[in-house]
């Protein structure tokens, strides 16, 4: 019988099978399921060479090896990380453990456009420089509930991986929709081992800033049964981990600038406003998996169910004391300035928009994956495959603010001094010029404070997807040639988003009616008599003290507490409502026009759903030369439909005069419509690898990628809005017209970003844990999503007017290239102690050109508070996201007994956000390296206990503003965030 070569481990539907014996790969993955000595037990039958009969594989040396041999044998570009390296550091999630991997960079923001809100864990990552990047689980696509196209890393706990593997190129049989690459997460298979697993983990971990101990625990239990008609492997794991992390944050607000504010006519820029603030995440993921193989006597077939459910919870309560939005008062004496910008001193009299803050985030995302693979060696030549996929998503988010302020004590507000001459801007609030109290009583007494707003936010969004794939891969009797491969796939997805703008709302102020303070006493407003006077109590929590006493980096109020809202008003919608009710301040439910039974507006409620219908055949040649790859080609359709809706709010500002025109379109329709679209095309995809010498590659790739929109740009939501302006701004009670009518929207008819890709490298791998490569890349790109204001004539309601669209488009074309460098290597050959000593390092160096910035926001596309942030205000910006140079290097002991590792990960400075979503301007995070390290100690061959701990040297992550179109930038914050260290006890039996 013919000898059958089965697919390589990192083929597209991603699932190792061979109908011999297990690969020495698949017996390391099952065996690293902890890091303590393992024992390979089979050889593995190979054309080119034989492994040893039994072969001593320990944790840093196993994951090292098993990774390599991942990228060794991949038919296109891939790097990887292996279950071992999961757990080798102290790194809190998957996206954490990327930031390893060349040419990835990880985001420590909890949004992009939100860099007011840090995040301690990585939130979200690139890849050479892009974002849209592919992620799916096991070889297969995945869905996400939110506005977003694919799989968030804060879905998958890493507990349950075996592996993860970052495509960055393309083979025929791999599921498009990253020009980026592909990520893709393994989960742990039964008869990747041939005899039984138990395995357990145990940690606890704390923040010095959070001080927070926490718990987590997963387990995992593998075995293999032998029966009369082949064998049987059952596989269950579950992870429950709860993790605390603090991050705190000084800023100075908007930059303005001020004429003559150096003197002799020197303007320069000053900000409005400075603050503080400080947010405490509780992360809880819990994960759970449970498979079953069954593969035949003679390993003909072999089937695999497997279900995988993952829960993540997320809280952060945050205390800030802080504005945006309000003009500073005065410039005190002792100010400084550079030749661009205010350095230091005292902002005088700072009055309306700034106070205390409580905000609170309740999120959870939950996703379920049932998955069922078979695979049939039909003869010699022939195999087919069948896999059928359903996954269910939800996303729930609550997020709540209540924000005060200070009632002016005799006219005159805060003071703050700062000094923003470093990277870190130092700030110390102070107390009013005109008040005779201490600090220490000024921020503790409730009467100086007032609630002066609320803001409520929820999104209930879910998505699913069932999918079919059938491959046949034919064996050829031909000397160069192996194998021809044919598939196709099916997938219908459905996705409902429900998303809601962030509604403000005011509780109270001196032109609303008076002021209610800390205390709940109404007082009356100052023009009505005395502003002082108790007229009335509005039942309410008592407020609390939270201490930014060391604050690092100034004092709030001279190193005292400051009183904030009561917490337990954000901790959950009931209580938001009720806490408030007093107030009669309308929450989201309240608003007109919001849909029967929900809190949303027509246009905040999102359904698409997507066809997806793709054909691919693949010929793989090589045969016994020093040649070898694979060509194919992709056809890709994908039919798209979009329900949504279309409102003309009836127009009712004062004094606002309308023409009859104007009067029929306004005349309050929300008309709920759905459109479609269709889009196809076809990816070519060559991979060649050449064998120059043992183990000297090269390779070369070529394809044509696509990525998706996010589906929240697709969205159908037009909404029209009118931009009104005064007719003499000089009356006192002037006649207003409409001046523009905006429509701010989705666009359900764009088409995704293509792009050419190449990629070159050379790879020497000389021994098994040990390689140097070095890679090229080029990606030519076309389409790019980005926000666009044009007018087009709209026609309503029986009348025609010009209507400025704000909307995403494709636009430009760019040019993106790279060079990545990676080392790794035990040093066997030195003396004594030194011989256990290792190194990795690599490092990726980008460069981009005339590429256009990605300037979208799926969430809020189409929202009304969107209206000030429709359009670029700045333009030959840097590509968002992209550090031209990012470094890793780790170095590593390991010895009989200890494992350690010490980890440096730097990130050059780079654009985090084309627009900041209270200021609108750009934001730029400046370089950033952190140190993480991790020792283990093997107790016993099946027990090992470890310390872990991130952030070690406590590094600050630093932005900075831009002010104006010339590029000049100022500081904007600095942001500190836990160390964390954690004590693990891992054990494998």
């Amino acid at each position: 019988m013919k000898k059958y070569k089965s697919k390589n481990a990192v083929h597209a539907r991603n699932i190792e099978w061979s109908p011999f014996k297990k690969s020495f790969l698949a017996v390391c993955i099952g065996a690293a399921t902890m890091n303590v000595p393992v024992y390979a037990q089979e050889a593995q039958e190979d054309d080119t060479d034989q492994i040893e009969e039994r072969i001593e594989v320990r944790g840093q040396r196993l994951s090292l090896t098993e990774a390599q041999a991942i990228k060794r044998n991949a038919d296109t570009f891939v790097d990887a990380i292996s279950a071992s390296d999961l757990g080798a550091l102290p790194d809190a999630s998957v996206v954490e453990a990327l930031q390893r991997v060349p040419g990835i960079a990880i985001e420590r923001f909890a949004a992009p456009n939100d860099p007011d809100h840090f995040s301690t864990e990585g939130s979200d990552a690139t890849l050479r420089g892009l974002p849209q990047t592919r992620t799916g689980i096991n070889g297969r696509d995945s869905v996400a509930a939110d506005s977003t196209n694919g799989l968030g890393f804060d879905d998958i706990s890493p507990q349950l991986l075996g592996s993860v593997e970052i495509f960055k190129n393309q083979t025929a049989d791999m599921i498009e929709g990253g020009i980026a690459g592909t990520i893709n997460l393994n989960t742990r298979k039964p008869l990747d081992s041939s005899s039984r697993i138990v395995s357990f983990e145990i940690q606890r971990s704390e923040g010095n800033l959070s001080e927070e101990p926490e718990f987590g625990f997963s387990g995992l239990y593998s075995d293999v049964f032998s029966i009369e008609s082949g064998e049987i492997g059952f596989l269950v794991s579950h992870s429950d981990v709860d993790l605390t992390f603090r991050a705190d944050g000084s800023e100075l607000g908007q930059h303005n600038l001020v004429e003559d504010a150096a003197g002799a006519g020197q303007d320069r820029y000053v900000p409005i406003n400075a603050g503080v603030r400080s947010t405490t995440t509780e992360r809880q993921r819990q994960a759970s998996s449970a498979s079953v193989q069954y593969q035949n006597l003679d390993e003909t077939l072999l089937l695999t169910a497997e279900y995988i459910r993952s829960d993540s919870t997320t809280k952060w309560l945050e205390y800030a004391f802080f504005s945006d939005d309000q003009a500073y008062g005065s410039l005190g004496d002792d100010v400084t300035y550079n030749d661009v910008s205010f350095t230091g001193g005292t902002l005088v009299n700072i009055q309306g928009g700034l106070g205390p803050q409580t905000r609170q985030s309740n999120a959870e995302e939950i996703l379920e994956e049932f998955t069922f693979n078979a695979q049939y060696q039909v003869n010699s030549d022939l195999r087919v495959e069948f896999d059928v996929q359903r996954v269910d998503a939800t996303t729930d988010i609550v997020d709540l603010s209540v924000f005060g302020g200070f009632i002016p004590s005799s006219g005159s507000g805060i003071n703050i001094l700062v000094d923003a001459q470093g990277d870190t801007p130092v700030v110390d609030f102070l107390t009013p010029s005109t008040s005779t109290q201490s600090a220490e009583d000024f921020f503790n007494d409730p009467s100086n404070f007032f609630y002066r707003a609320a803001m409520d936010h929820l999104e209930e969004s879910e998505g699913d997807q069932t999918a079919f794939q059938f491959d046949v891969d034919y064996e050829l009797d031909h000397e160069y040639l192996d194998s021809v491969e044919v598939g196709a796939r099916y997938a219908e997805r459905d996705q409902t988003t429900r998303w809601s703008t962030y509604n403000w709302q005011n509780l109270s102020e001196e032109w609303a009616g008076g002021w209610v303070d800390f205390n709940g006493d109404r007082r009356a407003p100052s023009w009505d008599g005395d502003p002082f006077a108790d007229i009335g109590d509005v039942p309410i929590a008592a407020p609390v003290q939270f201490g930014f006493d060391g604050f690092h980096n100034g004092n709030a109020g001279g190193a005292v507490n400051g009183l904030f809202a009561n917490p337990s008003l954000v901790a959950d919608y009931d209580s938001f409502i009720t806490g408030l009710a007093g107030f009669g301040r309308p929450p989201l439910s309240a608003r007109g026009g919001a849909v029967d039974g929900t809190s949303y507006l027509p246009g905040e409620i999102n359904r698409i759903t997507e066809e997806n219908t793709a054909f691919y055949a693949k010929l793989n040649f090589g045969g016994e030369s020093r040649w070898s790859g694979n060509v194919g080609l992709r056809y890709v359709n994908i039919d798209t439909s979009v329900a949504g809706g279309e409102n003309y709010p009836v127009q009712t500002s004062a004094n606002l005069q309308l023409t009859p025109e104007q009067a029929a379109f306004f005349n309050g329709d929300s008309i709920v419509t759905s459109t479609s679209s269709s889009y196809s095309t076809v990816l070519p995809s060559l991979n060649v690898k050449y064998l120059i010498g043992e183990n000297l590659i090269a390779r070369f790739a070529f394809s044509k990628s696509v990525a998706f929109a996010d589906s929240g740009n697709l969205r159908y939501n037009y909404n029209y809005t009118a931009d009104t302006v005064e007719v003499d701004p000089n009356l006192e009670q002037s006649p207003v017209v409409i001046d523009e009518i905006e429509r701010r929207s989705g666009n359900p008819f764009l088409d995704p970003m293509e792009s050419t890709d190449f990629d070159l490298s050379l790879e020497w791998y000389f021994d098994d844990a040990d390689s140097l490569s070095v890679g090229v890349f080029h990606k030519s790109i076309e389409g790019f999503f980005s926000n666009d204001t044009f007018n087009q004539d709209i026609t309503h309601n029986g009348v025609t007017l010009p209507v400025s669209v704000s909307t995403t488009i494709n636009v430009g074309d760019g040019n993106l290239s790279g060079l990545e460098v990676a080392y790794q290597q035990f040093f066997d050959e030195l003396p004594g102690i030194f011989s256990n000593l290792g190194v990795q390092f690599n490092a990726t160096f980008l460069r981009e050109s005339g590429v256009p910035n990605q300037n979208t926001r799926p969430n809020e596309s189409g929202s009304p508070s969107d209206v000030s942030r429709a359009e670029l205000p700045f333009d030959n910006l840097p590509l968002q996201g992209l550090s031209k140079r990012t470094y890793n290097f780790v170095g590593m002991y390991e010895d009989d007994d200890f494992q350690a590792r010490i980890a440096y990960n730097y990130r050059s400075d780079y654009l985090l956000t084309i627009r900041q979503v209270n200021l609108g301007v750009p934001i730029f995070n400046e370089a950033r390296g952190q140190v993480d390290a991790s020792i283990f100690y093997n107790l016993t061959d099946e027990l090992q206990i470890g310390v872990q701990g991130q952030n070690l040297t406590e590094s600050e992550s630093n932005t900075r503003m831009q002010v104006n179109q010339g590029g000049d930038t100022v500081v904007r914050s600095s942001f500190t965030n836990d160390r964390r260290i954690s004590f693990i006890l891992r054990g494998s039996f």
